[in-house]
């Protein structure tokens, strides 16, 4: 468990001590991201925090992992790079949707294929077990895309999606410590300590973004680590205690908040004839900050909501079958929904935001 902490403080201080040269660089350079229009901050802030991400998360991983551990994830490793660097073009010059989709379907592609982190089965969902290797490719490449994109969108405001990939990945770091998958721990150490250090620069009122370099960078982590922890988790043993007989809502618990606010966008932009890949201001920090007022107050609030409904979920996939935890799932996010939707009129006036 040492360590764990050594390879989290190396990247921690690792990224804490570099992001303010990277922040100075970017304003010398006016690599900037303007506010206004769809951007809730103000002024011009540098927005490619996540080049010291990978950097501290990168750096850290060659000094306390092993290289023949390093080399056996070489093919992750290598999607991940393919990422980062679409980020970084899309942070100079911003791509159309479907160049990025194409890349990301090549980089899921690679982890899923080369890597061999795939789903094989449905571990009793709907009474299916086993299924075609192809089929379970295809599903799992899905996964890993939907993830990505939807931690990418909730990178709105300050210190949310850092903080939310933090508690993610503390939680994938534990699970992993006790099954037993040294390697794995440490990545999410990794991972942790790079955003922490990131955080701290992040928290409103930010001195710099993650920007699609690092938003896209950790969600593609964040979504294969949740594919590998469901894959491993389904292969265990019933008896074993960090066993969640509940596979997939164990593996959906973790990426839950950015799951559920991207698919409830996707309706909303299609219900009213919109595109759903048109960015808009009508996700779940966006209707909080109207009545909060503060990133700092909303943050908090997601935060504590993020740790709730996915503590719930995990608790009960320890008890109950998947197909009831997913269907409550479903209801609970859409009686939350029609909540937010009929009352938050009355809360802006409430708190005296303005809508």
């Amino acid at each position: 468990m040492s360590t764990f902490f050594y390879a989290c403080i190396t990247a921690m201080l690792c990224s804490f001590l570099l992001m303010p040269l990277l922040a100075r660089f970017l304003r010398r350079r006016q690599i900037l991201d303007e506010g206004g229009h769809r951007r809730i901050h103000r002024g011009f802030v540098p927005s490619m925090g996540g080049i010291i991400i990978c950097v501290a998360f990168l750096f850290a991983m060659l000094l306390w992992i092993p290289i023949e551990s390093v080399a056996d994830r070489r093919f992750e490793l290598a999607a991940i790079a393919l990422i980062f660097f679409t980020g970084i073009r899309d942070d100079m010059d911003p791509l159309r949707p479907l160049y990025k989709l194409f890349v990301q379907i090549i980089a899921a592609a690679i982890v899923v294929i080369a890597g061999d982190i795939y789903i094989n089965s449905f571990y009793g969902l709907f009474g299916i077990y086993e299924i075609p290797a192809l089929l379970g490719h295809a599903l799992s490449i899905l996964f890993i895309i939907f993830i990505t994109n939807a931690f990418n969108l909730i990178d709105g405001i300050d210190g949310l999606a850092a903080g939310i990939a933090i508690l993610a990945f503390s939680f994938l770091a534990f699970w992993f410590y006790f099954a037993g998958y040294k390697t794995e721990t440490l990545r999410m150490a990794c991972i942790i300590g790079a955003l922490i250090g990131f955080l701290y620069y992040n928290w409103q009122p930010a001195s710099i973004f993650m920007g699609d370099t690092g938003s896209l960078m950790v969600g593609f982590i964040l979504s294969t680590s949740a594919l590998f922890f469901i894959s491993e988790n389904g292969k265990l043993p019933e008896d074993v205690p960090y066993k969640f007989p509940a596979v997939f809502s164990a593996g959906m618990a973790v990426v839950l908040l950015p799951l559920f606010d991207t698919t409830r966008i996707f309706i909303l932009r299609i219900k009213q004839g919109k595109s759903p890949f048109l960015p808009d201001k009508q996700h779940l920090h966006h209707v909080l900050l109207h009545v909060m007022r503060t990133h700092a107050r909303t943050v908090r609030i997601m935060l504590a909501g993020y740790v709730l409904i996915a503590g719930s979920v995990l608790i009960a996939g320890k008890f109950c079958k998947d197909w009831i935890i997913l269907t409550g799932g479903i209801l609970v996010c859409i009686i939350i929904d029609l909540l937010l939707a009929r009352n938050v009129g009355r809360l802006v006036r409430k708190y005296g935001g303005k809508p």
